[in-house]
Formats: structure tokens, sequence, C-alpha cells
């Protein structure tokens, strides 16, 4: 059992090339699709929180996210490239629509955000092949651009774990900071036990219990819309308001749906 044990965690990473190297293979390599389970809690700056359950299944550049709230089906989200599907069943009120870069809200940034332990995105894969590393305390911190003048760092352990992640998307974007709990073996691989992201005083932590593969054939990102619920569409105000109140970006207060 010591001798498993010690296997199962990764030797300690003697160069920044070396880290880099032994990064790519183990947390960037390709896989087929995935899904889990999860707690989830939320706290707003001055608003409150709240918690849920979460299941998801992500497939390339696709998620599908199911949310409960007690035994309630809350929330239907699903992002497939820049096409974005959210429906707040609680509310009876739902938003479509592409994704528009320039207004902030890009599809690739955000499915990465959703899974910030799948660096094997391609785009993902491509920085951090560019990016400078330097010596971190004990480990390593990866430094290096995103598209429209983003920023990104990203700081491992001596082992060559992920520990912390900030991202800034464009000139004058928000910071979002992501950190990584400690490692667990679940039956799709070793991933965080807990990922905690912080942005515009919210805090979110999602609390990982099943990772698993799963059969692309029976990932669902688009639910029956019931007559009875206003979907609105993203290039409206009220679509592009009711994303951001969900994903805690608003500007100028709450939006309320």
């Amino acid at each position: 059992m010591v001798l498993v044990s010690g296997c199962a965690r990764l030797p300690k990473q003697s160069s920044g090339s070396q880290a880099r190297d032994r990064f790519l293979a183990t947390y960037a390599a390709a896989h087929g699709p995935e899904r889990g389970v999860a707690a989830i809690s939320l706290k707003r700056a001055g608003k409150g929180g709240g918690r849920a359950r979460v299941r998801w299944a992500a497939n390339q550049e696709s998620v599908a996210v199911i949310g409960y709230v007690g035994p309630a089906r809350a929330l239907d989200a699903s992002l497939q490239g820049d096409e974005l599907l959210v429906v707040v069943r609680h509310y009876d009120v739902g938003v479509s629509g592409k994704l528009r870069r320039e207004e902030g809200l890009d599809g690739r940034l955000l499915r990465f955000l959703a899974t910030p332990w799948d660096f094997s995105l391609p785009w993902v894969r491509a920085a951090l092949e560019h990016a400078a590393i330097e010596p971190a305390g004990a480990g390593w911190r990866f430094q290096g651009a995103i598209e429209e003048g983003g920023r990104f760092s990203l700081e491992l352990s001596e082992r060559g774990e992920p520990r912390g992640l900030s991202i800034r998307a464009g000139e004058n974007g928000r910071e979002i900071r992501v950190r990584y709990g400690p490692e667990r073996n679940y039956t799709a691989g070793r991933i965080p036990g807990w990922i905690e992201w912080s942005f515009s005083g919210s805090v979110v932590v999602l609390t990982i219990e099943d990772f698993a593969p799963v059969d692309a054939s029976k990932i669902r990102y688009r639910p029956a819309i019931e007559p009875e619920w206003r979907m609105l569409a993203l290039d409206e105000a009220d679509g592009r308001a009711l994303v951001r109140w969900l994903l805690g970006i608003e500007e100028g207060g709450t939006a309320e749906p």
C-alpha cells in the first residue's frame, strides 16, 4: 500500500522544461467524453449565497450542466462552441444565442473555466506550450498570453500539480482566479477534489464527488422547451443581462429575470 501510494504522486520536477513536459503529458493529453457529479456553493459579496448539486458532461468544445436545488431540477445549461443555452426552471425563463467575444463573453474561455482542470483544449495547450516558466517557491509558474490581449498565470506545486490560476481576458477585462485542491483518484483519472473560482466579489466552490468516462451519444445539450417558458435571445439586452446575472458579472446591480 505504501508503494502504491507513493507511485500515485508525481515526482518532483528539476527544471522548468521538465515541469512543462510532464504537465502537458499528464493534464493536457487528449481524452474522451467525461461526466461528473459535485456539490456547489456560491457566495456573492453583500448578496448572500446558496448551495446546489450539479451534474455535467463535457466533450471537446462542448459542455452540458444540470443543476438541482434539493430534489428539484433548477437549471439546464449547455455550451457548444459559442452557442449558449440556459434555462432557469425556477423562473420559467431561458436564454439562447451565440456569444460575442467583443462583449466579454468568449465561448472558448467560458468552456475552459467550466472545467479548469482540463488543459487539453487546443488553445489552452498552445498557450501553455508558449508560456514563460519561472521558479515559484518550491514549484513553478507559467505565464503567457491568450487572445485579445488577455494574460494568464498558472502556479504548479513542486510535483507539477496545478495549485492556482489567474486569467484576465482582454486588456481591461476582469480577473478570474481559480484555486485547486489536492488531487483525488476518480474513474476518469486524477483531478483536484475541489475547485474554487473567485471573480467580481463572488466565490464559487465545486466539491467533486464522481468523475468518469461517458458515452458521447448520451450527452443531452438541449432540454425540451416548455410552452410556458419565456425564452430570450442572447442578442437582446434582457438576454445578456440574464447571462451576466447567472455568471455573477452583472454591472449596475443585480438583474432580476
